[in-house]
């Protein structure tokens, strides 16, 4: 390489081509590249086969030093000079060049790190490489299902998380519709995104499952919806079932803000406003009693002796603090006469909503005191969550399930991305004194 012979094959990077040409035409550049010579042998009977003609192919590469590269593959057409031979003529095919395909490998396993890894826009990459939305996305589909279908992706679980998505907002035509994302929640992973979240979804999704894998799952976190619940059926009846603390404890704060929407109305005859004693206080009820400073327990204490005339936001708030005790200790025997408690004093309250609260905490009674078992939650789910609405935000919305799954787990489904494409290797420099 001293002598600059082969320079640009080295940064073609194309093993087997050969660049003929490079042009700058407009605002890319153009690289008209073809394979090495070699001695071609006919498929068809095994002789010796001559060139026939050349066709020029087009493809969008990657760019180079900032500017978008166009690649002229002369392909070569070859034919069978024997008589004998009934193939006639055929042309060459290379692996990083597909045959009908507008990317170069490498430009389409770049596309689907971007939008996999990055959660980049489709678009965004199909603008940067000058081709159409439907290009990119096929590129991702091709070399991105492969990824997601993968065996060794998910394994053997043993902690199972589900958890519902808002994956289509509702409109004129159709209601909000839901996807629920099923997670591993020890190597924080999403195993599957599956349409719908009614029971009998996630009963097809567990069915469709070997009995073997769901014979390996030991627990399962879940919020307190009853369709998950009855959705573990017989194939995860042996697994523990763990109700979500933040789940639980969003159940408590949901009774006392609908007494204290309740009380608001009845006293003051409208919503809460600004200077109202208890709209003022919403925000340090909801926060635990454990966090609350002297200063900001007795102001919270002064708007409900202001605002709640009959004391049934205070009884509110009591039930949302013994909920949270549950909590406060990793004891299962001290969590056990802890829900008891919460469970008598709710049911014998006379606010309608602290006594639905007792009856939920009730129905839940096993599965919320099964995270002090196993100290199982549904916090890897709910991050992972965040992934998947990461996803979705940058795809602006989708209305095909199939690229939204795949778009799903190629970001935040454990794909090997190594097996793809090696990691970059680090640049680091000098730090100034």
């Amino acid at each position: 390489m001293g002598d600059a012979t082969g320079v640009a094959e080295v940064m073609l990077g194309l093993p087997g081509f050969q660049v003929l040409e490079a042009v700058e035409a407009g605002a890319e550049l153009v690289l008209t590249v073809e394979t090495v010579p070699t001695a071609i042998v006919c498929p068809g009977c095994g002789g010796a086969a001559v060139s026939h003609d050349r066709a020029p192919v087009e493809y969008r590469d990657l760019p180079c030093f900032g500017r978008p590269v166009r690649l002229v593959w002369r392909k070569r057409r070859h034919r069978c000079p024997h008589g004998h031979c009934d193939l006639g003529t055929w042309t060459e095919t290379r692996d990083e060049l597909a045959t009908r395909c507008l990317l170069t490998r490498r430009a389409a396993v770049e596309c689907c790190v971007q939008v996999g890894v990055n959660a980049r826009p489709v678009s965004q990459m199909a603008r940067e490489l000058g081709v159409a939305w439907h290009t990119v996305m096929d590129a991702v589909a091709e070399i991105g299902e492969p990824l997601v279908d993968d065996p060794r992706r998910v394994g053997d679980v043993s902690m199972l998380g589900i958890d519902e998505t808002t994956w289509l907002s509702a409109t004129r035509q159709h209601r909000t519709r839901y996807a629920t994302s099923l997670v591993d929640l020890a190597a924080r992973v999403v195993i599957d995104v599956i349409p719908g979240n009614a029971s009998a979804d996630v009963q097809g999704w567990l069915e469709a499952q070997p009995a073997a894998w769901c014979h390996r799952v030991a627990v399962v976190a879940t919020d307190l919806a009853e369709s998950y619940r009855h959705a573990l059926g017989e194939r995860l009846a042996h697994a523990i079932r763990v109700a979500d603390p933040f789940h639980v404890v969003r159940v408590g704060n949901r009774c006392l803000d609908q007494v204290r929407r309740r009380v608001q109305n009845t006293t003051l005859g409208h919503r809460g406003r600004k200077a109202d004693p208890l709209y003022r206080a919403r925000k340090l009820m909801v926060k635990g009693a454990e966090r609350l400073d002297e200063p900001g327990l007795d102001r919270m204490l002064l708007q409900l002796r202001i605002g709640d005339p009959e004391d049934e936001v205070l009884g509110a708030w009591l039930a949302k603090e013994s909920v949270r005790d549950i909590y406060l200790t990793d004891n299962p025997a001290d969590a056990e006469i802890l829900i008891d408690k919460a469970i008598q004093g709710c049911r014998t309250d006379v606010v309608p909503e602290i006594r639905s609260l007792g009856r939920t905490l009730a129905r839940w009674r096993t599965e919320i005191l099964a995270h002090h078992l196993t100290g199982a939650s549904n916090g890897p789910t709910e991050a992972l969550n965040l992934l998947i609405k990461k996803v979705k935000r940058a795809g602006h919305g989708f209305r095909n399930f199939h690229n939204y799954r795949l778009r799903i787990l190629l970001h935040a489904g454990g794909v090997a991305w190594t097996s793809l494409k090696p990691p970059t290797p680090s640049l680091r420099a000098h730090r100034p004194r």
